[in-house]
Parts: structure tokens; C-alpha cells; sequence
């Protein structure tokens, strides 16, 4: 039976995870900012065949290591320049990700704990997210867990007597791949992470050993450093980049708040009663009841290595000003554990504490459903609420038709919160845990396969659509204006063609503009090409959608330039 269950629990993974992670992902344009800009990254690398030297608009871009963009051309080469290929090898990682958690997980806490530790990363919201959107964090988390599984494994063959330093090296080589996944966090986060957890359970001494610290240095600063060093010799302004790369965009980040991602020192914890529904509500229960204290047991010691990587993870970016919700995904493979562990036990101690938690994720939930339900009422009166201000969002320029995707998330996400609390008040562990798995396959499903495809109907096709028209009325060598539409990659990615802002405080300054040989469109919103009207500006309207207009300007003849 025990064979048989081996092989059923990581089909079952890869089966449901497969249609989770990868249904219809390439079914929505890439969403702007990050994920708009990664991908046309990616894109120009790719069309350009240099893999070393990122680019942006024809410009050099150094704000993350390759990686991602190594993994996107991967998926260009694959499915094609769109979407797909921008996200499917992310996706993989996320998959990877769920599956090394449970086969490093099922030895010391049996297969049980490390199937449900699995099917709770994989089902909790802010994983799927960042596995079905391209960005840096899924794949410094993938790189992140093999890392302390290796280096977990290599320390237990160590205690057992046995040679464990080709796992420790494993490790590092991981931990280079995390730091050219996100930078330098991909070697601190282990490195204080191993040191900690060496010291706990009285092994520091492995360190020391010949064949650990030294290659094991050696093997993360050859892997981790290798893009840095090679760019600094193939680039014209040698090692300049690192400036911009770690002046700005590490010790920056850390130290001042970027483009206004800035947070209190609870912003995580919010993120995470979000983004780890319906689960956030028992974790004050499953980190009392952690199986942490003991140093004898390698069930202790595993969950032990998790748990003090998660708290430190969670500490560093607490106290980094720069926060954004993403950042915090590499805390969940550990948090997974401590829950699954949670719900492995045979009694409810403190019935009050579980019966408050169920209702506090019960209540979250509802609240969203009610929200949701609400929200055709709530979005027609936006206007005369927001008054002046809602002629300038593009959302709101047109009548806004949400459809039936909200009614059916709503009933889904108020049939998930009487489930939990039916479930709570049967005080039954087995029965509260499905309950709680049940809601968040369900939310996390509804999101994705309702409110998404809705979100992307409003917010990203409708300028997608404009950029693939002006592709249409340009040549290949040509950009795009964009008055007053800034943070827009994704126009970039749709049209294949280079973008240049112009912002309306310039206003009279856009004819001129549009004389460049290599102008002839643009793209606004409907409140600023009347403001161009207003002017009396030559502007020629060349096709209108959901909020957006492409544009272009007559030239002296008065007639609309063409390309």
C-alpha cells in the first residue's frame, strides 16, 4: 500500500497543479509594470540573440540578474514571442517547486505531512499568482528550497557518518542560481540561514572541514557571480553597471522606498492574510505547536531549517523600506510545512483558538465574496465619486460591463466561508483541513479563471489591442508615442516596436514630436486626446478602445501623418 500511495501523491501533484498553474496561461497579455517589463526584455534578447546584455527600449536595463529572462527566451524558443513563452518556463518552476517540497519533505515527515505541506503552497493565492506571472520570485524561491534541502540532506548524511559535503555543494550551486535569479539575497538568505541552524543544532564545526566551506565558496561565487563578471568584460562601460545594480536596486532598495513601494512594518503580515488564504488564521496555532525543539529528530531538525529561514526572510524585508508583496514568497514553502504539520495531529487542543481561526478565514473570505457581489453596484457610482478624477482613468471612460465572472466568483468565494465554518464547528481535524483545502483551490481557481480573464478584459487587452494596431500603421524601425500612458511595457511587447514618453505637461511640444522621421503614432487615453482637441492640436483619432485612442498628428499640409 505504502508503494502504491508513492506513486499516487506526485501524479496527484502534477495532475492538479498541471491544470492549475498551466490552463489557459497564455491566454492573457503580460501585466504592466514587472512582468510587462521582463518580458520585453526577454523579447529584445532574444530577437537580438545576446544573452549577456540586458536591454529595454533599445537601451541597456540593469535592474535584475538574467535569469528570468534566460528562462523567458527559453519559452520564446518554445511557444513563441507572446504570453506563453513569457510565462510557461516560470510556471515550470513553480510545479518544480511544489514537487521538491514534497520528495524532500516526505523522508523526515512522511508522505502524509509532505503531501498536504505541497497541496498547501500550491493551492495558497500569492503562489499561484507568481506561478502563472512572470517574475523574478518564483525562480529565487525554486532555487532557494533546492538549496536548503541539499544542504539539509548533506548535513543528515553527515550525522550519520556518511560524506554529505556533495549535497552542501549542491546547495551553493543552487544558491548561486538564486543570486542570479534576484541578486545578492540568493547567497545572504542561506548563508545566515545554514550558519543559524548549524549553531542550533551544535554542527557548525561542518563549516570547517575541507571539503565544505572552501569549495562549497567557491562553487556559489563561480555560479552566483559568473553573469556580473562576464558582463563587466563584453560591456563598452566595463563593470558600470554595478552602480545601478547594487547601489540602487539592493542597498537602495533596502534603505529608501523605490517609486513609492513603501510600507509599514506590518505590510507583510497583511500580505500574507491575503496571499496565504485561508491558512494565515491557523498560523499562530501551527508555529506553537511547531516541531522545532528537538535537535535528536530529523522530522525536528527539517522543519527547523524552514522555519528559521522563513523568519528571517520575513524580518529582512520588514525592515526593508522598499516593499512590494512579491518579496515575500520565499517564506511560504516553510509556512506550508508548519501548517501540514498542524493538521497532522490526532486532537484539537484549545478548540477555541481553531474555532476563532476558522471563522477569521471564514469572515476574510465572505467579506471578499460580498465585495465582489458588490461591486457592479460600487463601480457605476466611481465616477460621480471620484469626480474630475475619473475622466483620467481609462477604466472609466466607457461604460463598464463586469460581466457574470464576478457573480460566480462571489457565490463561489460565500460557499468557501460556510464550508469552513461548518467544518470548524465539527471540531474535527481531518474535516477542517479539507474544508480549508477545498476553499483555497477554490479561491485560488476562481481568481485565475474568473476575475483574471475579466481583469485583463479591462485593464490590459484593450491597449494590447492598440499596440498590435500600431504596429500595423508603422515600420519595423519606427516608436511609439505614449502621451501621458507611462509604466506601459507591454505596448513595447504587443507591437514589437520602441516607445518613447511624452507627458502632457509638454503639451504643445508634441507636434514637433511627431515630425521625427520615425514618429508617425500615438497612444493616449480618451481624457488626454480631448485635452489634445481642447488645444486645437491636429490630432487624427485612428481607432478608439476601452478607454485608450491611437492616435496621430496632421502634419503642415494638415494632413494626418501616415507612416
Amino acid at each position: 500500500m505504502s508503494k502504491i500511495v508513492e506513486i499516487i501523491y506526485p501524479l496527484i501533484l502534477v495532475t492538479v497543479f498541471s491544470l492549475l498553474l498551466f490552463f489557459n496561461l497564455g491566454s492573457t497579455t503580460v501585466i504592466d509594470y514587472d512582468e510587462g517589463v521582463y518580458a520585453e526584455v526577454s523579447r529584445e534578447m532574444y530577437l537580438a540573440s545576446e544573452p549577456v546584455i540586458p536591454k529595454l527600449n533599445g537601451e541597456d536595463f540593469f535592474e535584475k540578474p538574467p535569469m528570468l529572462y534566460w528562462a523567458q527566451m527559453l519559452g520564446y524558443k518554445l511557444f513563441g514571442i507572446n504570453s506563453l513563452g513569457a510565462r510557461a518556463i516560470n510556471g515550470l518552476c513553480g510545479l518544480a517547486t511544489i514537487l521538491i517540497l514534497f520528495f524532500s519533505a516526505r523522508i523526515p515527515l512522511g508522505s502524509r505531512t509532505a503531501f498536504n505541506s505541497s497541496l498547501i503552497l500550491g493551492s495558497s493565492f500569492l503562489f499561484v499568482y507568481l506561478s502563472r506571472v512572470a517574475m523574478t520570485d518564483m525562480l529565487l524561491t525554486m532555487f532557494l528550497t533546492i538549496c536548503l534541502v541539499s544542504a539539509w540532506y548533506g548535513v543528515e548524511r553527515s550525522i550519520k557518518g556518511q560524506n554529505g559535503h556533495f549535497l552542501f555543494w549542491l546547495g551553493c550551486l543552487a544558491a548561486g542560481g538564486a543570486m542570479l535569479s534576484k541578486g545578492a539575497v540568493g547567497a545572504l538568505f542561506p548563508v545566515i540561514t545554514g550558519v543559524i541552524y548549524l549553531i542550533s543544532i551544535n554542527r557548525i564545526g561542518l563549516l570547517f572541514r575541507k571539503k565544505w566551506l572552501l569549495p562549497g565558496t567557491l562553487i556559489l561565487v563561480m555560479v552566483g557571480f559568473s553573469w556580473y563578471l562576464l558582463l563587466g568584460f563584453l560591456h563598452p562601460d566595463g563593470f558600470g553597471f554595478m552602480k545601478d545594480l547594487f547601489l540602487k536596486h539592493h542597498i537602495g532598495r533596502f534603505s529608501s522606498a523605490i517609486e513609492g513601494h513603501s510600507g509599514p512594518f506590518y505590510y507583510y503580515f497583511i500580505v500574507l492574510l491575503i496571499g496565504f488564504l485561508p491558512w494565515f488564521s491557523y498560523l499562530p496555532v501551527a508555529a506553537i505547536h511547531a516541531p522545532v525543539l528537538s535537535s535528536q529528530e530529523p522530522a525536528s531538525r527539517f522543519v527547523r531549517l524552514f522555519v528559521v529561514f522563513s523568519i528571517i526572510v520575513f524580518i529582512f524585508f520588514s525592515i526593508a523600506a522598499t516593499k512590494l508583496p512579491n518579496y515575500i514568497l520565499p517564506v511560504l514553502p516553510g509556512l506550508a510545512l508548519i501548517t501540514a504539520a498542524l493538521f497532522n495531529r490526532e486532537n484539537i487542543k484549545y478548540p477555541i483558538i481553531w474555532l476563532t481561526a476558522g471563522w477569521v478565514s471564514a469572515a476574510i473570505i465572505g467579506l471578499l465574496g460580498i465585495v465582489l457581489a458588490a461591486a457592479p453596484f460600487i463601480i457605476s457610482y466611481l465616477p460621480d465619486l471620484l469626480g474630475e478624477d475619473s475622466r483620467k482613468a481609462p477604466i472609466l471612460a466607457e461604460p463598464v460591463q463586469l460581466g457574470y465572472e464576478v457573480w460566480v466568483a462571489a457565490i463561489f468565494f460565500i460557499f468557501s466561508a460556510f464550508m469552513i465554518i461548518r467544518s470548524v464547528h465539527k471540531r474535527h481535524i481531518e474535516q477542517i483541513f479539507q474544508a480549508l483545502l477545498l476553499s483555497s483551490f477554490i479561491v485560488s481557481a476562481t481568481i485565475f479563471f474568473t476575475i483574471m480573464p475579466l481583469y485583463d478584459r479591462l485593464m490590459n487587452l484593450p491597449l494590447a489591442s492598440l499596440a498590435l494596431e500600431a504596429a500595423e500603421h508603422t515600420q519595423a524601425d519606427e516608436r511609439i508615442v505614449l502621451y501621458n500612458v507611462s509604466d506601459r511595457p507591454s505596448v513595447m511587447f504587443a507591437s514589437n516596436r520602441r516607445t518613447i514618453y511624452h507627458s502632457d505637461r509638454n503639451l504643445q511640444q508634441l507636434p514637433a514630436l511627431f515630425n521625427e522621421k520615425d514618429i508617425s503614432v500615438g497612444i493616449t487615453t480618451n481624457y488626454y486626446y480631448g485635452r489634445l482637441l481642447s488645444h486645437s492640436i491636429a490630432v487624427h483619432e485612428i481607432k478608439r478602445q476601452g478607454g485608450f485612442v491611437l492616435f496621430s498628428i496632421a502634419d503642415q499640409s494638415g494632413e494626418p501623418a501616415s507612416p
